[in-house]
């Protein structure tokens, strides 16, 4: 009993400081960010990019970069073929990868296209990822960079595209060795393509909607408590109601933690521009790391 004892009072203590905190999944919903014309489009797919420039020598590799290159074309124009009334039509070499020489105009009107998406460059590699007393990861990393022109040939968009995979993992032969032999990209010929496609994902996600979850911490002070719970099962406008008296405390810990909640709850509504005015105004009231964090994330979004 007399290890016990202190142990329960140090629990009860903690608990009712509001040390341990719940947590709340909050899930945000956003609109792309690019759209296309209204109406039907069709886009047509080029290669702008020469393959020469990245100087492989190896004949093999440089196979690999070229139908690596191509897929990344071929995905980038997949992906914007899921828009509602589009069409693609695809005129890259998908052996030589020739560049085409022709004028975007002249392209777009050939095809009674509505635009023009180009590679204009491409890179892949075979990176460390971790070493560890496990063995050593690598990853394939690639970068697509496109341009989508409008029919005028007036430039219309970027849309650069990153993706790192992981590949395969070795024993651990150390740090020099794990250099050394690291795999190659004519060895990984699935990877690289794959990773291509990644890539080209990444640039063409602007034109989709996304969400985008994020876990909210709860303050566990003891007015907060059934305000939680409200959150928690999804009653915010009553979370919104109960709050409201606490935003104007004369205890600035409680004001902000009150705005802290309060922005959780319009952040969970996916009124974003309040949920910011609320974290900021938390922020103000008494600094803390919570709200710091969702203005961080919430700037970033």
């Amino acid at each position: 009993m007399k290890i016990i004892k202190p142990f329960c009072i140090i629990l009860f203590l903690l608990i009712n400081t509001g040390v341990f905190a719940q947590a709340v999944d909050v899930t945000v919903s956003y609109a792309a960010k690019y759209r296309l014309r209204p109406d039907t489009n069709t886009i047509v797919l080029v290669n702008k990019f020469d393959i020469s420039s990245l100087k492989v020598s190896n004949k093999k590799a440089l196979a690999v970069m070229k139908e690596a290159a191509y897929a990344a074309i071929r995905h980038g124009g997949f992906q914007l073929g899921e828009l509602p009334h589009t069409r693609i039509i695809n005129v890259v070499d998908s052996v030589g990868l020739t560049v085409n020489t022709d004028s975007i105009k002249q392209t777009a009107a050939k095809y009674h296209a509505n635009y023009v998406l180009a590679l204009t460059n491409f890179s892949a590699k075979i990176t460390v990822g971790e070493i560890s007393d496990y063995g050593t990861s690598y990853n394939s990393s690639l970068v697509t960079n496109f341009m989508l022109y409008e029919d005028n040939g007036v430039f219309f968009r970027k849309l650069n595209g990153t993706a790192e995979d992981p590949i395969e993992q070795q024993l651990n032969a150390g740090l020099i060795m794990s250099l050394i032999f690291q795999p190659t990209i004519k060895g990984n010929k699935m990877a690289i393509r794959v990773s291509a496609e990644h890539a080209s994902e990444n640039a063409m996600q602007d034109f989709f909607p996304y969400t985008l979850t994020h876990t909210r911490p709860l303050f566990n002070d003891k007015f907060l408590r059934p305000i939680n719970q409200e959150i928690m099962n999804g009653n915010f406008e009553k979370a919104d109601s109960l709050l409201q008296p606490y935003l104007k405390d004369i205890d600035a810990k409680v004001a902000s933690r009150a705005a802290y909640t309060l922005a959780i709850v319009y952040e969970s509504e996916n009124n974003l521009e309040d949920a910011t005015d609320m974290a900021n105004e938390s922020n103000t009231k008494n600094k803390n790391g919570y709200a710091e964090a969702m203005l961080a994330d919430l700037k970033e979004e």
